[in-house]
């Protein structure tokens, strides 16, 4: 009987050794493909809603300061475009075609560049009369310009005489004709 009892407990013994192990193996386990340690569960109904509320709430940020400046462009627009009477550029810095029959004076301001196109001229006023920007020379009263030249007013009421029966040139700056 004692065998018996002793078989008994060691039995026991195996079976609870055999149980605790599997308890162990089992617990050891990361999970399963289908229901894994992070579960599928949590990742639907907890974090993926989480995730979209965060992707909303920043692209309603993002559309918000898109529209405000969009807004803000526009009125710009408006303002620039709502007044008519101011110039969408600088005059001085626009050259004028300007045609000058024979005998008739240009006369400028100082800083005024003149560039003859078609026709003959020579300078008038004060030596030096123009500086041609062109070749680094002054040009003095009574001298003929160079086609495609360009000329610097650097004396007030300086400029040129038309000496043929068409003279076209380009003038950027203050100027009368006379």
């Amino acid at each position: 009987m004692k065998s018996r009892l002793v078989n008994c407990i060691v039995v026991l013994a195996v079976i609870v050794a055999i149980s605790g192990v599997s308890v162990l193996a089992i617990a050891s386990t990361p999970g399963t493909q289908t229901d894994p340690v992070v579960t599928l569960s949590y990742l639907t109904g907890v974090f993926r809603p989480q995730i979209m509320t965060s992707v909303q709430e920043t692209e309603q940020l993002m559309t918000q300061r898109f529209n405000t400046r969009i807004a803000q462009l526009e009125e710009l627009l408006e303002e620039n475009q709502g007044d008519s009477s101011q110039p969408t550029h600088d005059p001085a810095d626009t050259f004028s075609v300007v045609s000058l029959r024979n005998g008739q004076t240009l006369t400028s301001s100082v800083g005024t560049e003149i560039m003859l196109r078609i026709g003959t001229a020579n300078g008038t006023g004060s030596s030096p009369a123009l500086v041609n920007y062109t070749n680094g020379s002054a040009l003095s009263a009574g001298s003929a310009l160079t086609a495609n030249h360009m000329y610097l007013v650097t004396i007030e009421g300086n400029g040129i005489r038309a000496t043929s029966d068409l003279v076209r040139v380009l003038v950027r700056g203050d100027y009368t004709v006379s």
